[in-house]
């Protein structure tokens, strides 16, 4: 795994694209099990592959048609790195908003590669970008655990989630990853984001067919790969 992020970062450098934020993944620990980590991942993802939703997007320029329905969250300061951790209340005090998101999983490789999780965090985590929704402002407060999300795939329910599936609450995902870039002295900048991991599985849309994350009060997110 050490290999696989110094190539993750590696790549970074040559990809020719500002990070706009990143990913959490494996934040269910069911799939660390599967995946025989203990642990999270997580990988960038790059300015030219964000897209506001409701978003129609050429299917062609993606490698798979995958979708993560996250909490995703944006920093409204900068979060330097720093050599002690932070706690969970000051990364919630430089966060700004709250979207719905779907992140599209798109590995560069023919196949999703869970069988081998070094290959998949180097190749940024399998990130291949983000549909963020309209911003919420109010979400402080919410428990995010118990709060239900569902997906629809072509006007039919296709799974039900709620925050609990990301290790027991999104925030738990996000204060994680501030302090593991944060160790690396890598700092989040304002105006990034951070998704936190899916709350109801990975789906795979067919061209053309809607795919509709309804996070409730906090808004939806909606997409079609043409």
């Amino acid at each position: 795994m050490e290999e696989a992020y110094r190539v993750q970062r590696a790549a970074i450098e040559a990809w020719g694209d500002e990070i706009a934020g990143w990913k959490v993944g494996a934040t269910s620990y069911e799939i660390q099990k599967l995946f025989g980590i203990t642990e999270c991942v997580y990988g960038p993802v790059f300015k030219k592959s964000v897209f506001s939703s409701p978003a129609r997007l050429p299917a062609a320029d993606f490698q798979h048609l995958l979708l993560e329905s996250e909490f995703a969250f944006r920093f409204g300061r900068d979060l330097a790195a720093r050599s002690t951790p932070y706690a969970l209340q000051e990364v919630l005090d430089s966060v700004d908003v709250l979207f719905p998101a779907f992140e599209i999983v798109s590995p560069r490789f023919p196949r999703l590669t869970i069988d081998d999780i070094p290959q998949l965090v180097a190749d940024f985590c399998a990130n291949g970008g983000a549909i963020l929704g309209s911003p919420f402002t109010s979400w402080k407060g919410h428990d995010l655990s118990s709060h239900r999300v569902e997906l629809r795939i072509g006007g039919k329910l296709r799974q039900a989630g709620t925050g609990a599936s990301v290790i027991g609450n999104p925030l738990n995902a996000l204060e994680w990853l501030v302090n593991v870039l944060s160790a690396q002295g890598v700092s989040i900048g304002r105006g990034q984001f951070v998704m936190t991991g899916t709350t109801t599985g990975l789906h795979a849309p067919t061209r053309d067919q809607s795919a509709m994350a309804d996070f409730g009060k906090f808004g939806k997110v909606e997409v079609v790969f043409t």
